[in-house]
């Protein structure tokens, strides 16, 4: 897929914002980042893998329908991005049964 034509996908996407393009020095990659609005988790995916792979794919894959298994996860907790891949078993789990929900002090 063309970048411009993913550009324009992520845009018209209900569920989905991008949230980064990091640039890399020559001979590599540049990287975008992709947000799914409901889960809070964030893709990353080198520039190279998207051309090569189809939108519907793709989607599946932002929108956590599909293992993403060459792709990072990411998500934003306390304030910045991490790599849930480098997290342990536990704060996994706390990722896992982490509910989103309108929360108030009354």
């Amino acid at each position: 897929m063309e970048l411009d034509k993913f550009f324009e996908k992520v845009e018209a996407h209900a569920s989905l914002r991008g949230v980064a393009i990091e640039d890399c020095e020559e001979g590599c990659d540049g990287k975008l980042a992709v947000e799914h609005c409901a889960s809070k988790v964030v893709t990353v995916v080198p520039a190279g893998a998207i051309e090569k792979a189809d939108w519907d794919v793709l989607e599946e894959i932002f929108t956590c329908k599909r293992d993403p298994q060459v792709l990072y996860h990411m998500t934003r907790v306390v304030g910045y991005y991490s790599r849930v891949e480098n997290w342990n078993k536990s704060k996994l789990g706390e990722l896992k049964d982490r509910q989103k929900g309108n929360y108030a002090v009354a």
